[in-house]
């Protein structure tokens, strides 16, 4: 038998089966964020539940972030971001709730199908950050609580991961300088 030679190996070095693991496991990230943003979009929709079924567990209505960015933002060390929330978006929240459902369906629908992954996961790294952002001030969070959140979201943006197993794989053979996909 023949010693395996680097020729045989991708341009990466990596053996073929650890580039099928990789692939993976973006697959599952991408795909397991988009159905967390999917569905707590869906609970955002109006006269929606706060369970989806099958699933047991509650999921954050449009009610439910409404309460929680009010609760999380009073006290707020940052006065012009305070009082942006205050009398602005929850002033206005029937358009800024709507606005975040819409958001969280699109990002769920573009993770899921690999389609503008990047963009889709920066926008979702960004409302963690938001939200890191917006409890900065509290003690009773855990430091890195939305950094489990954001840090994911950015791996999956910056390693192109609707190319693995998604629909950016194919536009980026139509489109190869594109930088979305």
């Amino acid at each position: 038998m023949a010693a395996r030679t680097d020729a045989a190996l991708p341009a990466t070095g990596a053996a073929p089966w650890q580039m099928t693991l990789s692939t993976l496991g973006l697959f599952l990230l991408r795909v397991g964020y988009g159905l967390v943003f999917l569905t707590n979009g869906i609970a955002k929709l109006p006269g929606q539940p706060e369970r989806i079924f099958p699933f047991k567990g509650f999921l954050i209505t449009r009610d439910s972030a409404r309460g929680i960015i009010d609760y999380d933002t009073q006290g707020h060390p940052v006065g012009l971001y305070r009082d942006f929330i205050e009398n602005v978006v929850l002033e206005h929240w029937n358009v800024f709730g709507t606005l975040l459902a819409a958001t969280e369906l699109l990002i769920g629908v573009c993770l899921i199908l690999g389609v503008f992954t990047p963009i889709a996961a920066l926008i979702g790294a960004g409302f963690q950050l938001h939200l890191n952002f917006a409890n900065i001030h509290r003690e009773d969070k855990w430091l890195w609580e939305a950094a489990v959140e954001w840090l994911p979201l950015l791996t999956l943006a910056f390693t192109r991961a609707g190319r693995s197993w998604g629909l950016d794989s194919r536009l980026a053979r139509r489109f190869p300088q594109w930088p979305v996909t």
